[in-house]
């Protein structure tokens, strides 16, 4: 019994990385598409992880682009392509005007498919950190 709970593991190990290399040739493609300037894509949440479920789980992803045509071409693009493979994707744009808790998780990724992030996102990202260290005490205090 112990054995099929270690063979699980290493089933979903290697599930997390086929999805993680899968992202590596998707990334190309988006980049000779798209080039590597003046966007960023942000992966982030259970699709990275063993966690994720076939089937239940979505993929989670926040583009941010100055222009707002491209942040829409880019958002068609890859929506189309989890589409394509059955995957469910939850795509949002990151607004700058807005500082929320909510961008903190893609901000944070370790998994960008450019280099582009700009000082302004920076100080956006401490901004919406801060926001979430105010809830994070106005709910424990």
């Amino acid at each position: 019994m112990c054995r099929q709970t270690e063979s699980g593991k290493d089933s979903a190990k290697e599930k997390t990385v086929s999805r993680l290399n899968e992202l590596l040739s998707l990334q190309k493609q988006v980049e000779e598409n798209f080039g590597e300037k003046d966007y960023n894509v942000f992966v982030f949440g259970s699709y990275l992880t063993t966690g994720y479920v076939e089937g239940l789980s979505d993929i989670d992803i926040a583009i941010y682009a100055e222009d707002f045509g491209l942040y829409k071409r880019l958002s068609l693009y890859l929506e189309e392509y989890f589409k394509m493979k059955g995957i469910r994707s939850d795509i949002f744009y990151i607004d700058t005007t807005m500082r929320a808790p909510i961008y903190c998780a893609p901000l944070e990724s370790q998994v960008q498919f450019t280099d582009y992030y700009p000082e302004k996102l920076v100080a956006f990202r401490s901004e919406c950190r801060k926001e979430l260290e105010e809830l994070k005490a106005k709910v424990a205090g």
